[in-house]
């Protein structure tokens, strides 16, 4: 039987007027929509799905203000039986893992689940430092998750670059980062997302938690300026014959250097 944390992120749909916070310490912006982090979604899907062959509890958690309760009761909407908010909005990656692991360790799991990035941060890090937090052995780009041949395993799939794949064995407890595509997505009805809203959510204070002390000492780094990136050049169409086109590009290469 599985008991499965699943980590989900609030993320916006699509943002406008990005600007450094005051404190520096966050990005502020305008945002129409605000969705569950795409990849975190299919670690969700994953979830349930060993739920209903394995038995077990899904429980999905997050850390970040009100808003990310809609992405909580979307889960709940899609089969977890439990939801828990962090109440803090970080950028730090090393604080919010440290957040998460320790509400992690104050619930019965052996499975704790997250998407390989977030659309916003980009950074590729929670999973692997909650990981290491709790001493778990980690599994990243994961693209497929079934049963153990041994009691307390479970046989996972995942990329390892080049187009290769490679299937191993885990011992449970353990963390894995989903990659993108893995089970389709399903679709939650408004009536369905209107029933979870009544079921209760744990909600943490950052210093009900162990490393909220570090929160509270201020920010480990400061956000100076968000900018578009500069256009350093142009593209050239280089046209004619294959002579005249590999002569153009041997100048240009000659130019360069």
């Amino acid at each position: 039987m599985l008991n499965t944390i699943v980590c989900t992120k609030a993320v916006p749909g699509f943002i406008t007027d990005p600007r450094v916070s005051d404190k520096k310490d966050n990005l502020e912006y305008e945002a129409g929509t605000i969705v569950i982090n795409e990849s975190d979604d299919y670690a969700l899907e994953e979830a349930v799905s060993l739920k209903k062959k394995l038995g077990g509890t899904v429980t999905v958690i997050s850390a970040g203000t009100l808003t990310a309760q809609k992405v909580l009761q979307t889960g709940l909407a899609k089969g977890a039986d439990n939801a828990i908010r962090i109440d803090v909005q970080l950028t730090n990656t090393t604080q919010t893992a440290n957040l998460l692991a320790d509400a992690i360790r104050q619930t019965d799991c052996n499975l704790v689940l997250a998407g390989v990035e977030s659309r916003d941060n980009m950074a590729a890090q929670v999973g692997l430092l909650i990981a290491e937090n709790l001493g778990f052995p980690f599994s990243y780009a994961v693209t497929k998750i079934q049963p153990g041949n041994e009691e307390g395993t479970l046989k996972v799939t995942k990329e390892i670059g080049a187009g290769l794949k490679q299937c191993e064995s885990i011992k449970l407890p353990a963390v894995l980062c989903v990659q993108t595509g893995t089970t389709p997505t399903s679709f939650v009805p408004f009536k369905k997302m209107m029933m979870v809203k009544k079921k209760p959510v744990r909600t943490y204070k950052p210093l009900d938690l162990e490393s909220g002390r570090e929160i509270a000492d201020g920010p480990a780094f400061k956000i100076e300026e968000v900018f578009p990136p500069s256009e350093s050049a142009m593209a050239e169409i280089i046209v004619g014959s294959n002579e005249e086109i590999a002569s153009k590009i041997l100048q240009k290469i000659k130019e360069a250097i």
